[in-house]
């Protein structure tokens, strides 16, 4: 494997790469197993079927993709490693040849750290956990919360029966805070109402606790950032964009919604809808920046333990998840822990 970098503008870096012929090669049993996993063809099992039948059935371009993602993703951080290139945020790869029997080919735009004059964050964080509050549950919140779950249940009940009802009418019925000690045991471990209301009051004050420390997160970067000046790079915030879509297409499919009629219904076009979230995308990059610093600066980082028993929990819950992406996932997510929990503890 041959590569070759070049400095590029904006805190980037250009890396091309040659995967030699034979080598790439060598991914294909494993992409066809990867690509056959959720095939069903007539008179196999899905995912049984011989790698020599599924191989006709595939398009032959997708399983080169497949085997070229394969191989990117075992031979590219070995490079990352190799030179030292500390990458933030996730790389732009184009695939730029990609033939049976050649050389594997393509280009990657990474972005490094850039310079950045941090400021006494420690003092800036300080001033923030200031404001942190002790949450309260008052009655009239449980009760109003013990409603929705009634009404919630009732709801969930309706649909397990197959019973048609009115939706709207459904929506205007009003529901009391009454338990019943028999109520309670079927929702759960309960053994009384007084039981249940103690530890669904909990709950409650549970996750009010955790808006706000999310929303104090937020406050003390935002903090941060406000007296930081920094070039960003364009690859970075491409990235967080792509990660901003994404999640929208997510959340407007999970409401039943095709993506093309959401857009229609608002009058946009996917270009508008990227104009409207980059702004944002450019806030997190920044964010994303200002934490990578803090963490190199204090030395932060997970325990190498902790790193290895939530990569084994996340492949186990996502069988097909790629090792690799799954340990950085699990390295980037630990160390932003471990940056929170820092800037938390300034007093």
């Amino acid at each position: 494997m041959t590569h070759k970098i070049k400095q590029l503008p904006k805190s980037e870096v250009g890396i091309d790469v040659s995967i030699p012929g034979d080598v790439f090669e060598s991914y294909r049993a494993k992409a066809l197993e990867r690509a056959g996993a959720e095939v069903e063809l007539p008179g196999f099992r899905k995912g049984k079927a011989p790698a020599h039948i599924l191989e006709k059935e595939l398009k032959p371009m997708a399983l080169l993709e497949e085997m070229a993602d394969l191989a990117i993703n075992e031979h590219f951080p070995k490079i990352l490693v190799d030179e030292k290139i500390d990458a933030v945020g996730r790389p732009a790869i184009t695939i730029t040849k990609i033939a049976k029997g050649e050389d594997l080919e393509f280009t990657a735009t990474v972005a490094v750290l850039p310079e950045i004059k941090l400021p006494d964050y420690k003092k800036i964080a300080a001033k923030e956990n200031e404001t942190v509050v002790v949450n309260e549950v008052t009655d009239e919140e449980l009760d109003g919360a013990i409603k929705e779950l009634k009404k919630a249940r009732a709801h969930n009940e309706i649909h397990q029966s197959g019973a048609e009802h009115n939706h709207e009418e459904f929506e205007k019925q009003e529901f009391d805070a009454t338990l019943t000690d028999e109520y309670v045991k079927q929702l759960g471990p309960f053994e009384s109402v007084e039981d249940f209301r103690e530890k669904f009051r909990e709950n409650i004050r549970t996750e009010k606790d955790a808006r706000d420390k999310e929303k104090r997160r937020v406050a003390i970067l935002e903090a941060i950032g406000e007296k930081v000046s920094v070039e960003l790079p364009d690859v970075l915030v491409e990235s967080e964009l792509e990660n901003l879509i994404g999640r929208l297409k997510v959340d407007i499919a999970n409401a039943g919604i095709p993506f093309e009629e959401y857009l229609k219904h608002i009058k946009k076009t996917e270009a508008d809808i990227r104009a409207d979230l980059r702004p944002d995308a450019e806030k997190r990059s920044k964010m994303e920046l200002i934490m990578v610093k803090i963490a190199e600066v204090e030395k932060l980082k997970p325990a190498e333990d902790a790193i290895e028993f939530e990569t084994k929990r996340l492949i186990q819950t996502y069988q097909d998840a790629d090792p690799l992406r799954a340990r950085a996932y699990v390295t980037h997510m630990l160390t932003n822990e471990e940056i929170f929990k820092f800037l938390e503890g300034q007093k």
